[in-house]
């Protein structure tokens, strides 16, 4: 593995303190002041490596983003029966590296504010749509036509209510067990359809 640049670093150092300023402090009352005290430098250094906290924001969802993407991709590798690929796309989403006490606060927390800035909701959009063409994909090899998006709808409600839930019920994110009922719903769906 090859040397990483300092900017390369400093970036990351910058994206983990805002997730974990994030996490403590919430989205609502975020600053510039407290992520460069939680990454112990200076504001500058956010607005030298980033431009400004709203490109470092876009630059956090992107980073929580690839884990996703990367987290199904590993799943999906060498996968061929549409219902074991249908599994790692829902149980990707919710991988130990990404299913966690702070991913899920400031997950949910990125997802609420969304709707108030352009670039964190066609990140949201992006992501929806890549969930949404998987399970679609795999759906269209289970079911019968008419099932299909019953069925896609109730998969994207059920992960995005297991979010929301590990976000604000205080009760410790464990990826391990919900990824276990993550596969009991999808096969009492695919039972009942």
């Amino acid at each position: 593995m090859g040397r990483q640049d300092i900017k390369s670093i400093r970036r990351a150092e910058l994206i983990d303190a805002v997730m974990i300023t994030i996490h403590r402090y919430g989205f609502a009352d975020l600053t510039v002041s407290q992520i460069a005290k939680e990454a112990e430098t200076s504001t500058g250094s956010i607005h030298y490596y980033f431009g400004g906290k709203d490109a470092l924001l876009e630059a956090t969802m992107r980073h929580l983003l690839s884990i996703l993407k990367d987290a199904i991709s590993v799943r999906m590798q060498g996968q061929t029966d549409p219902k074991q690929r249908l599994i790692a796309v829902v149980t990707g989403n919710f991988d130990a590296l990404f299913f966690t006490d702070q991913s899920t606060s400031v997950w949910v927390q990125f997802w609420a504010y969304a709707p108030y800035s352009p670039s964190l909701a066609r990140l949201q959009m992006m992501n929806k749509n890549r969930i949404r063409s998987n399970l679609r994909a795999e759906l269209k090899r289970l079911l019968p036509k008419q099932s299909v998006e019953t069925a896609r709808i109730a998969i994207q409600s059920y992960m995005d209510g297991v979010w929301v839930h590990a976000a604000q019920s205080g009760v410790r994110a464990d990826a391990n067990t919900v990824q276990t009922d993550a596969v009991k719903f999808l096969e009492l769906l695919l039972d009942r359809s």
